[in-house]
């Protein structure tokens, strides 16, 4: 059943919550994603090639695939109890024995917000598209100490996929409305304005490569940047940017 369905959308965050907050995974989600983050970019693959993950290059697809199985494995490794990883393409990634209500799908991302694949917005069949989701967006490992940007949890109903219109298209997205609203921010990494580079200030919410650049600018024009309420000096940085940006940014 949709927890949403006959809701408006600004009753949708507090329902998020209540189900996040009701889920016995919660307390260990960012433990779970962070940890497994950190030991596929430490491990290696074999003696033989003897490279550490992070030292690769590997694509952003390739990072994301390993980082998605990666998951269910530290949980059933782990013995988080209830849990276990899912075994089949009709289970989800990580199944809740006691309870497949709580089982949940895991997305992952190097972009901005993230991606299915096309058949996500045609059909609810075989494996569940509506339920839990935990999802991860993270930095390239082609850059320097890559981290993960911020990990997410909510409840997608398959209806809020949307597959791209090209016949063609191969992916599914969903609205900016189910991704501020559906899904609640259990971690967020904190950027230091002072020493981030163009590409990390892209990361931030509202700042677009223009406006990265012009952050870089007025730092080397004007020195360190003394709070956050000096990017109002910054032109094109608006206040709701501003006021978004206090807890995402360290000076």
């Amino acid at each position: 059943m949709n927890p949403y369905e006959g809701k408006s959308v600004d009753t949708w965050l507090s329902i998020t919550q209540k189900l996040v907050d009701e889920h016995p995974l919660k307390p260990f989600v960012v433990e779970i994603c962070l940890n497994s983050w950190k030991s596929m970019l430490e491990g290696k693959f074999n003696d033989r090639l003897n490279r550490r993950v992070k030292d690769m290059s590997l694509t952003p697809q390739a990072t994301g695939a390993l980082l998605h199985d990666l998951i269910p494995e530290y949980v059933e490794a782990n013995e988080i109890k209830g849990f276990r990883k899912g075994r089949s393409n009709n289970e989800k990634d990580i199944v809740c024995i006691f309870n497949d209500g709580l089982s949940i799908e895991i997305k992952t991302s190097s972009q901005s917000k993230i991606y299915g694949n096309r058949s996500y917005a045609v059909s609810d069949t075989g494996k569940g598209k509506s339920g839990y989701y935990i999802t991860i967006n993270f930095e390239r490992t082609d850059k320097k100490n890559p981290e993960i940007l911020f990990i997410k949890m909510g409840w997608l109903d398959h209806t809020d996929w949307h597959g791209q219109k090209s016949q063609t298209g191969q992916q599914a997205s969903i609205s900016k409305d189910v991704w501020e609203n559906k899904l609640i921010t259990l971690h967020k990494l904190q950027i230091d304005i002072n020493t981030a580079d163009y590409e990390r200030l892209q990361t931030l919410e509202g700042i677009g490569p223009t406006t990265a650049q012009k952050i870089i600018d007025h730092r080397e024009a004007n020195g360190k940047y003394e709070s956050v309420d000096d990017l109002f000096d910054v032109k094109g940085v608006r206040e709701k940017t501003v006021k978004y940006l206090q807890d995402a940014i360290i000076i």
